[in-house]
């Protein structure tokens, strides 16, 4: 319909009244509002009180169409909208504020329904249609500004873009931390033969990870619940599980077990079996976890480690018991052998069987001194004796006192660099250890050369104490006789007084109260032994 067909029908109506110019305000109806309402909604698309847009007014056609394509154009852009918004509210039900969304679809489809509105005016003048669809459209903006003015606290707390890619990022080195703990986690339980499990009381159920499935050879997911678990266990172990469940659940206990099982092909292996209850907030247990570690490879050593000790023990008491009865029985035989000797008369014999006679008594003696050693070194490894508080230097002055005649023969020079003062140590074994060794320090000092024989007592750097003694003597060659030097009847240089008994008991007695002893020598440099003791042993 074009403007002069829109405005001749206009014209020709005679019911129409005619659009006017002027400031004067048209006569208002006399009716009352309730009157005025209902008259309203009775004419709600009554087209015979207006003229079509076309003929109020002087439109141009380039006015009027750039009026109505425009107008045409929003309700367009007004209408899809709101389907782009639907789509997104349906695809999207995580969307914060759905109802916004809703209501600016409604306020959205309103707008646009003026503009058409106001589009085909152009021709059907509704006016009264229009005025409704405005004032609905009013009341939604009116009800959104409203929505939006509550909600407005709530939207300022949603994160930006770049808030959630910063959190991205963050989560996804977190995900690659965690993802690289686990597989380290799960490495070192695979190696370590390590598996967890969890027990839901409430439901009976079990929760096994992967490991205790390859622990127990079988499927985790096929144990359930604990008649499934019990089969694993021998009858003796199986009372051992479910009395430590029922106990935990109950008291809230934790408990560790060494247990054997059978696996699912037959394979029996020790493991070693733990748990730690989770307590609610009420105190009572939810929740029991705990480890399952395959130990049959430790377990089965320390088996065999226990049994080697029992029958080294054994064995060891036999011994003892051997070497008491042999070294009774050979002292007895020794001193009757010197008894009789002592009843022979020696002025009878002849001088041949008085020469034999004399080595026969010589051999008695050295058994004797022999029988004499044995005894001494048993008692050393049989008893560990008490230590007792020393004064390093008294015990020292004791021993130079005892040897002062051969000191003063040898012109033996003696230094002592006492740093520490007390020892715990017996003192007899102290005594011996000074006694052997100045006197070896003497008896192998270097020909046609006094002794000089330096003593140090001292902590070392792991603040224990330590007996340093030290000669120029004759020295040992330690490549040759290093596995030797402190065996029994062992000598390196020849000497009427040698006797190799003096080194061996130096050992014993400091081993026997849980020290060490150390030596460092060269031939014709001298000697030095380091005695480390240990007064916790």
């Amino acid at each position: 319909m074009t403007p002069e067909t829109a405005q001749h029908h206009a014209i020709s109506d005679d019911r129409i009244t005619l659009c006017r110019t002027g400031s004067a305000p048209l006569k208002a109806s006399q009716d009352g509002l309730p009157e005025q309402i209902a008259e309203f909604f009775r004419g709600i698309f009554n087209q015979s009180e207006w003229p079509a847009r076309w003929y109020c007014g002087s439109w141009s056609d380039f006015h009027g169409w750039l009026y109505i394509v425009s107008d045409v154009l929003i309700w367009a852009a007004y209408f899809l909208i709101p389907i782009f918004l639907i789509r997104f509210v349906r695809s999207r039900k995580d969307f914060p504020f759905p109802r916004t969304i809703w209501l600016f679809i409604a306020f959205i489809a309103f707008c646009g329904a003026t503009h058409l509105i106001d589009a085909l005016i152009f021709w059907i003048p509704v006016y009264r249609f229009s005025a409704l669809v405005r004032f609905a459209t009013a009341v939604i903006s009116m009800t959104t500004v409203y929505y939006l003015f509550k909600i407005f606290p709530n939207v300022l707390l949603l994160r930006s873009v770049s808030d959630l890619q910063r959190e991205i990022d963050e989560r996804t080195a977190v995900e690659d931390k965690l993802a690289e703990s686990e597989f380290l986690l799960s490495a070192a339980s695979n190696v370590g033969k390590l598996g967890g499990w969890e027990y839901d009381p409430a439901t009976a159920q079990f929760r096994w990870t992967a490991t205790c499935g390859n622990i127990l050879e079988t499927n985790e997911e096929r144990i359930q619940n604990e008649t499934d678990l019990l089969r694993f266990f021998p009858e003796p172990y199986q009372l051992i599980v479910r009395a430590a469940l029922r106990e935990s659940i109950a008291t809230g206990s934790s408990w560790d077990h060494e247990l054997q099982i059978t696996t699912a092909t037959g394979a029996r292996k020790w493991v070693r079996f733990s748990a730690t209850p989770s307590l609610n907030a009420r105190g009572q247990v939810n929740k029991i976890r705990g480890i399952i570690m395959d130990i049959d490879r430790y377990k089965t050593l320390e088996l065999k480690l226990v049994k080697s000790i029992d029958q080294m023990a054994q064995k060891n008491s036999q011994l003892q018991s051997f070497t008491h009865i042999l070294s009774h029985n050979l002292r007895n035989h020794s001193s009757n052998i010197a008894l009789l000797a002592d009843f022979v008369d020696e002025s009878t014999l002849t001088k041949d069987n008085e020469e034999l006679f004399q080595k026969i008594k010589t051999v008695s003696r050295h058994l004797n001194g022999t029988l004499d050693d044995l005894s001494q070194v048993i008692k050393i490894r049989d008893n560990q004796l008490e230590g007792e508080k020393l004064n390093i230097r008294e015990v020292t002055d004791q021993v130079l006192g005892v040897l002062d005649e051969s000191l003063h023969t040898s012109q033996a020079e003696i230094g002592m660099d006492f740093m520490e003062e007390e020892i715990l140590f017996p003192r007899i074994y102290l005594e011996s250890i000074l006694m052997n060794l100045i006197s070896n320090g003497i008896k192998y000092k270097k020909d046609n050369q006094h002794p000089v024989i330096r003593l140090r007592f001292y902590r070392n750097e792991k603040g224990l104490k330590v007996l340093e003694y030290s000669d120029q003597g004759k020295g040992i060659d330690l490549s040759l006789h290093a596995d030797k030097i402190f065996g029994l009847y062992k000598t390196f240089h020849k000497h009427e007084d040698a006797h190799g008994v003096g080194l061996f008991l130096i050992k014993n007695q400091i081993e026997a109260q849980g020290g060490n002893i150390q030596v460092f020598s060269k031939v014709d440099a001298g000697i030095t032994f380091k005695i480390t003791f240990n007064e916790n042993a």
